[in-house]
């Protein structure tokens, strides 16, 4: 993915007069034409101290940029983008969040005293997304940042939802930077506590779920199905992990003739990106879903990409994800109930199999061999779906 890493970090921080000390890989992220990758890196300043930054290097030629990006070539003259966190090109409102001074100064600006907040990194994904965790001495509250061209259909989107009946977190307003502030959401999320779940009864109350956010009045349309491009991820796996390429292809080819010869169906709202995460649950009774988180990506689309999107995660949860031995017993038991319910809609196991081609590329990027004993498992299950 990136030919010499230690050459790229060590040229891109002489350009400030820094100097690598080390590196080491933390995360991948696949995008366009390329990978943004992430290192957290020990660097030696112009006053001799060290200190610890995250870089990240986009290998994607067609990567924005901005004043505080640098851009480079790799040995192979190959052009690259760089930037230290939290300057982020296509997330500008991140470093106004990322640290309490400047946060106080955006949440007020929502109306909310925020003088000693405290902030945490709740999730980030380098060229996507951002979602702070900001701590009051009275609330809690959650600072999304997305590109800038999002934030406005995301803040409509829950006000939407809300006006459905769907419980969602509650959306203060958004700026045109790309910042949307949300309310916390009551419940924990199913995933974190799926070994207390009646498995019956949370299916049932995910089908009603389901069938309430189909009737939300929605003017966008949902992301893109994941299978109208699975070509993508079998590139991707040959760059990534080439020991995986051939099977990928094969799997690939076979997603694109089965989802190709089934019928469009009739387009309704879906979440986009349905998965265990993003599903709230009572604390003390988890089978009873008290709302959904992360409502982004919906719009009119196809129900079949949330159902397979929700098998994608259950599966991949089981091995990997997992928070306890029980847990991943319940998953594993949870996604051979999703798939028996399926049928022989193969339009629903084409898209499943696409997310499981993708959690296998996510796997076999990571550094480690656990990632690589992953993506096998998930490729396998992809063959099994689709035999």
């Amino acid at each position: 993915m990136l030919d010499n890493a230690a050459a790229v970090l060590t040229r891109l921080l002489a350009a400030s007069g820094r100097e690598l000390v080390d590196f080491v890989q933390k995360d991948v992220e696949p995008v366009n034409e390329g990978f943004i990758i992430g290192f957290s890196c020990g660097v030696r300043t112009q006053q001799d101290a060290i200190e610890r930054v995250t870089i990240y290097v986009n290998t994607s030629p067609s990567a924005p940029t901005d004043e505080h990006t640098v851009e480079l070539a790799d040995a192979s003259g190959r052009r690259l983008t760089a930037w230290v966190y939290p300057q982020d090109p296509s997330l500008p409102s991140l470093p106004a969040v990322s640290y309490p001074e400047a946060a106080g100064v955006v949440l007020a600006k929502f109306g909310i005293a925020a003088e000693g907040a405290s902030l945490r990194m709740e999730a980030y994904r380098p060229g996507k997304r951002a979602v702070l965790r900001v701590d009051t001495a009275t609330d809690s509250w959650f600072a999304k940042v997305v590109h800038p061209s999002l934030a406005s259909t995301i803040h409509d989107l829950h006000e939407r939802f809300a006006a459905a009946g769907i419980r969602v977190p509650r959306s203060l307003g958004f700026s045109d930077a790309g910042l949307v502030l949300l309310g916390e959401l009551p419940g924990v999320p199913a995933i974190d506590v799926f070994e207390r779940i009646d498995r019956v009864r949370f299916a049932r109350g995910l089908e009603e779920l389901t069938q309430q956010v189909a009737g939300v009045p929605v003017t966008v349309g949902a992301r893109e199905s994941l299978a109208r491009r699975v070509e993508w991820y079998a590139e991707r796996m040959e760059e990534t992990a080439p020991v995986f390429a051939r099977q990928t292809a094969r799997l690939a080819a076979l997603v694109a003739q089965r989802y190709g010869a089934t019928p469009v169906p009739k387009p309704v709202t879906i979440h986009g990106d349905l998965h265990l995460g993003q599903v709230f649950v009572d604390e003390q009774d988890p089978s009873v879903i008290t709302g959904i988180l992360d409502i982004d990506t919906a719009g009119l689309g196809d129900p079949a990409d949330d159902r397979g999107a929700l098998f994608g995660h259950v599966v991949v949860s089981s091995i990997e994800r997992a928070p306890s031995a029980a847990a991943a017993r319940a998953l594993a038991a949870f996604a051979d109930e999703l798939e028996a319910g399926w049928l022989d809609d193969q339009r629903v196991r084409a898209i499943a199999a696409t997310h499981l081609l993708g959690h296998a590329l996510a796997n076999a990027g990571r550094p480690d061999d656990r990632g690589a004993s992953a993506a096998q498992q998930l490729l396998e299950r992809a063959e099994a779906i689709l035999a």
